[in-house]
């Protein structure tokens, strides 16, 4: 091992002690975290990272991981956004560009009613998104515009979910849970283990080694993951990525279901529920109007029959006017095309999909 690898693997440890002095999660939970920080010192060389979310109810030690964190993470700013307005926050992230923002009191105490703090949240994810332009004043007349650049890790408590779902496919979840049956220690950042971890971290710059999808797991939250993977490699933990893949594709699933919430999911769906209906399928067509009718009906989400037009015809349907009506008039080719884009699967398309072979396999024995 070099040098470097050696520092982090000496860091790993004793970031491990401190976690399991003064909380109660799991050995999986406190790699998950330890090798989260380390990865931050990997951020000069990265174009993504992902967000550290913790979640829990008071007193289940997510004051004390955020604590752990900022001694052992790249450059971190610690901010609380009781009373902090929006470009105050802003500054703040600025103020850690390339660093780790360590925020406290994440929910209750931030009425993001236009999701600006949720908006600053997700940009910060990526390198290229993460900057905002905003006037300043030079003299008594004159403008000038500065851009501020706060691309950077982010560590947030939490107690209730994000509004826009986008975040937890930029996020790495860890949930905590009360266990009494043991004592705890609370963290002291002058305790000789977590002194000499900060010292054997002070200079070190990452470069992360390269990682391979696991199969069957999406492309974004493998991204999410792949910095934490990298950091265990280096530390010569063979058996994080196994221990982690149930859990990727579990995300993965969560995203499929995420994206079905998308404005071309509710359109499928609602194509889907509608050929459905009456059990067996029907290719009839179907008014822009039902459709919207049935999203509104089901999830709430107002989509208007001009929308769906478009949407439909992106999909691969064909749309036209029928009695006065614009239609979408689906195909079982279509439908099933469709379905395969997206991912989107039920027992009937599976269902459809059997009927087709069956029909092929009929056409070329004859």
């Amino acid at each position: 091992m070099s040098e470097t690898e050696n520092k982090i693997s000496a860091a790993a440890s004793l970031m491990q002690r401190s976690l399991s002095e003064s909380t109660g999660l799991s050995e999986r939970w406190q790699k998950l975290i330890v090798y989260y920080t380390l990865a931050t010192h990997a951020l000069r060389t990265l174009d993504t990272f992902p967000m550290l979310v913790l979640l829990g109810k008071m007193g289940t030690g997510k004051s004390q991981t955020l604590k752990i964190v900022q001694n052992f993470c790249c450059r971190p700013v610690r901010m609380s956004l009781r009373g902090m307005t929006g470009p105050t926050i802003r500054d703040k992230f600025a103020e850690c560009c390339e660093g780790t923002a360590i925020v406290e009191e994440a929910d209750a105490a931030w009425k993001d009613s236009d999701s600006s703090f949720e908006g600053m949240l997700s940009d910060r994810y990526q390198r290229d998104s993460a900057q905002a332009s905003h006037k300043k004043r030079n003299g008594d007349k004159n403008w000038d515009l500065v851009t501020q650049k706060y691309f950077g890790a982010t560590v947030v408590h939490r107690r209730t979910p994000f509004v826009d779902p986008a975040l937890d496919g930029r996020s790495v979840f860890v949930r905590f849970r009360p266990d009494h049956t043991r004592p705890y220690r609370d963290f002291d950042a002058q305790d000789a283990w977590n002194v000499k971890g900060k010292i054997l971290l002070s200079d070190v710059s990452l470069s992360l080694p390269a990682i391979e999808k696991p199969e069957g797991v999406a492309a974004r939250v493998f991204s999410s993951y792949r910095p934490l993977l990298a950091v265990a490699k280096l530390c010569g933990d063979s058996g994080f990525e196994s221990q982690m893949l149930s859990r990727l594709l579990d995300e993965t699933l969560e995203l499929k279901e995420a994206q079905s919430s998308e404005p071309d999911g509710l359109v499928l769906r609602a194509i889907v529920e509608t050929v459905f209906e009456t059990g067996s399928p029907d290719f009839g067509n179907i008014k822009f109007s039902e459709l919207s009718e049935l999203i509104w009906r089901n999830h709430r989400i107002t989509l208007a029959p001009r929308q769906i037009g478009p949407i439909a015809r992106e999909l691969g349907f064909t749309t036209k006017t029928s009695h006065g009506a614009t239609v979408v008039a689906p195909t079982l080719a279509t439908l099933l095309k469709a379905c395969d884009e997206s991912e989107y699967s039920e027992e009937a398309i599976e269902g459809l999909r059997e009927e087709l072979r069956s029909a092929v396999s009929r056409k070329t024995n004859q």
